[in-house]
């Protein structure tokens, strides 16, 4: 089947997109990772799964939790509180009319990308009229450490036998909030830095469960002394953002990522592959990068509306039949 449009992705801006193209009555197809989760998919997880913990918990459960929690477990429930989003996100979809392909995506050429699942190995090719790459962004650490003290990325958070007794997340807004939240629910002493003080339902959750919240402009030549972080402390690097955009296969189409994996959009939000668009976070520059999700979803419909085809509805006419 050929779509008019096909987005790439998980990222909010991902179904923003897709429900805009749909209410366009669009041939739409939603080509979701099995793996790449953007760090929107894991901050949405994360808040799910926190608040579950904390719902479902009594005192005497709780301490329990506290006694038990090893990162293996949290990476296991984690991983199930995916599971659960994605399902979710994937159940909106599908009474639109999107059709839905999961798996790793790779582009040919400009009209057709390949989706292989790694679960039944199976190779589909879709082929769309325009691309829309929604994959996000995901948090790591940054190239050079905060002064001398050692530092993890936040992935070797569940790594070990054992968890870490006293960690300080550093950045990462919701992905740090909610990762600093989870672990302090199990009995770590965390605290979170962030540059300034940002609402939302996952900084919340991170007071309420008993995170430290400080502020600090970062700089990464900034002394150990002036960032006031215990030595004792291991510190988790969310400051950089990476596009998952390395396995698109975007040189097939002329596309080239900056170093941080991230795409050079215009106005519109096109790349410089005609009809193959960037929206969401993993966009690195474009003047309209800070416009909502369902905004752009709008902007690029509408560079796109005098490229699809319409059907042509063709006007009953009365006939005067003379006799």
């Amino acid at each position: 089947m050929q779509y008019d449009i096909a987005v790439i992705g998980n990222d909010e801006s991902a179904f923003e997109m897709l429900y805009a193209a749909a209410a366009a009555k669009l041939r739409v197809a939603a080509i979701l990772s099995e793996s790449c989760h953007s760090a929107w998919i894991m901050s949405q997880s994360l808040r799910r799964l926190v608040s579950g913990l904390m719902a479902d918990s009594t005192a005497a459960r709780r301490r329990l939790m506290q006694k038990s929690g090893t990162p293996g477990m949290l990476q296991r429930l984690l991983a199930k509180a995916v599971a659960a989003e994605v399902s979710e996100q994937i159940s909106t979809l599908e009474p639109l009319g999107i059709d839905v392909f999961i798996g790793e995506t790779r582009f040919r050429n400009r009209l057709e990308v390949i989706v292989s699942s790694g679960v039944d190995f199976s190779r589909t090719a879709v082929n769309s009229a325009n691309y829309v790459i929604a994959t996000g962004v995901r948090q790591t650490a940054v190239h050079r450490p905060l002064g001398l003290l050692p530092y993890h990325r936040p992935e070797s958070l569940f790594d070990g036998r054992q968890l870490l007794p006293d960690i300080c997340v550093v950045g990462g807004g919701d992905m740090g909030a909610g990762l600093s939240s989870l672990f302090s629910l199990f009995g770590v002493r965390a605290e979170l830095l962030t540059r300034e003080d940002r609402a939302s339902a996952l900084m919340e959750l991170a007071e309420s469960t008993g995170v430290r919240i400080g502020h600090h402009c970062f700089d990464e030549a900034a002394p150990l002394a002036d960032m006031k972080i215990s030595k004792t402390r291991t510190l988790v690097d969310c400051r950089r953002s990476v596009g998952f955009t390395e396995n698109l296969n975007l040189s097939a189409i002329g596309v080239e990522p900056d170093e941080n994996g991230k795409l050079w959009c215009a106005n519109h939000f096109e790349t410089w592959c005609t009809g193959v668009f960037g929206v969401g976070d993993v966009v690195g520059f474009s003047p309209d990068g800070r416009l909502s999700p369902s905004r752009q979803a709008g902007r690029v419909l509408n560079r796109l509306n005098h490229r699809i085809p319409r059907p042509n509805y063709l006007k009953s006419r009365t006939r005067l039949v003379l006799t």
